[in-house]
């Protein structure tokens, strides 16, 4: 398993937003993704480089992907849940974690979504509000001058979708894990 940056045991205080995002964010450069994870974020990378007018931007969707993947591991970790998944995974594996992962972010932009979280649910949602405020902010703001409105609200729409579709694919994928070993 990936080293979290440092020890995430539990501790006297309960971790914060901003200490789970900044944890995500730095464990998303060290590609802790399961195998059957970055086979999809790889997926999720070439469709949406064909779909967009600028194939930066399904480049965008695979990094908030990978960011939002790290922030339910840190919470993992934080809760100290270790899940191992099945890196020999098959393409029907596949499948159906596309379909639960949709399933899943479908829910969590929903009204309730405590029933995805581990931990704390105002934390995560704050977290993921953190995160993608950054990807947003990190994509967007060199183009602040060429995007109108309506441009900017549409990119800032579908990079939140990939980072809770991203949280969502390790819901997914533990998930299943927990299923096939109880």
């Amino acid at each position: 398993m990936t080293d979290l940056g440092g020890s995430m045991a539990a501790r006297a205080e309960p971790y914060t937003a901003e200490e789970i995002a900044y944890r995500a964010r730095a464990l998303s450069q060290a590609h802790p993704l399961s195998s059957l994870a970055k086979r999809f974020v790889d997926r999720v990378v070439g469709e949406q480089r064909m779909a967009q007018p600028s194939p930066e931007v399904g480049v965008w969707a695979g990094a908030a992907v990978q960011v939002g993947y790290c922030l339910r591991r840190v919470e993992e970790a934080v809760a100290g849940v270790a899940f191992e998944v099945d890196d020999e995974a098959d393409q029907a594996a596949m499948e159906e974690l596309d379909e639960a992962t949709r399933l899943i972010a479908s829910d969590l932009r929903g009204e309730d979504p405590s029933s995805h979280l581990v931990i704390d649910v105002e934390r995560t949602v704050e977290g993921l509000d953190r995160i993608i405020g950054t990807e947003v902010k990190k994509r967007l703001d060199h183009w602040s001058e060429d995007l109108d409105a309506d441009s900017r609200a549409e990119l800032e729409e579908y990079l939140t979708w990939w980072v809770i579709k991203g949280y969502a694919v390790r819901v997914a994928e533990t998930t299943a894990q927990a299923r096939s070993a109880g």
